[in-house]
């Protein structure tokens, strides 16, 4: 399996995963056989922006689970949250989503580091940006395993730029590391840095492999390492095997 792998500014590392398995179930495609062309589409998407210094070198990684994510966040942006809400309450919301457990902190910066809002509605995570502002994606490692972070934007993987799947490789994520996704990757020297934009300047509407039908979302999934034996035996260790309910046990079989 090949992972590229990214070196960061300020020292931060950042990895990249190449890994196989099966495909994610698939959905409908009615919605976007329905959708109106990008020309007529109000709101925001992303555009493919300035390039970004990026150097990046190969690794190994397996999945525990090469199908099915250990943990799946959605993002849905635009140039305002749901329902408007004030400023003064704005302030208030918070900036990042716990996965796996809470060992990946997933946020979204501007070029400045500041952190954006996140708004909770319908069961789903919502983020407003400013058109022509830069965004960047963050996750931290605040755990002892190792993760890769498969991630999409506008449907069109940050990798690839082809549509987003689970079998896509993605960056590797280590303990106590910070990994910070700044565009699409361009070569193994550069990415296009990541810009809001009208939906019509969007790389999605304007990528042979885009869909404008899945403008405004951004998809992370999160995939743990797989374990070794000896890890696998340490992690299930009881501390207290001999702490039973009690009670009778059933009784065995002769034999037995």
């Amino acid at each position: 399996m090949t992972i590229l792998f990214r070196l960061l500014a300020l020292a931060c590392a950042l990895w990249l995963a190449a890994c196989a398995g099966s495909p994610p179930p698939s959905g409908s495609t009615s919605a976007s056989a329905a959708a109106p062309d990008a020309s007529e589409r109000r709101g925001l998407g992303t555009a493919w922006g300035e390039s970004v210094r990026s150097e990046t070198r190969q690794v190994d990684f397996e999945r525990a689970d090469p199908a099915k994510p250990t943990d799946l966040a959605s993002v849905y942006y635009n140039d305002a949250l749901p329902g408007h809400p004030p400023a003064s309450q704005v302030r208030r919301l918070p900036t990042r989503v716990a996965l796996a457990n809470g060992d990946i902190a997933l946020s979204f910066t501007d070029e400045k580091g500041a952190p954006l809002r996140l708004a909770r509605s319908d069961g789903r995570w919502h983020m407003a940006g400013v058109e022509g502002s830069r965004y960047m994606i963050v996750l931290r490692n605040q755990g002892r395993r190792t993760f890769e972070i498969v991630s999409s934007v506008d449907g069109l993987d940050v990798l690839s730029g082809r549509p987003g799947s689970y079998t896509n490789g993605g960056y590797v994520l280590y303990p106590g590391r910070t990994l910070t996704i700044e565009g699409f990757r361009k070569s193994r020297d550069e990415v296009a840095a990541f810009r809001f934009a009208a939906v019509p300047d969007s790389y999605v509407a304007n990528s042979k492999y885009g869909d404008a039908a899945n403008v405004g979302v951004i998809g992370v999934a999160v995939f743990a390492q797989k374990e070794n034996d000896e890890e696998a035996l340490r992690r299930n260790a009881n501390p207290f095997p001999g702490n039973d309910n009690g009670y009778a046990p059933p009784p065995v079989p002769r034999g037995e």
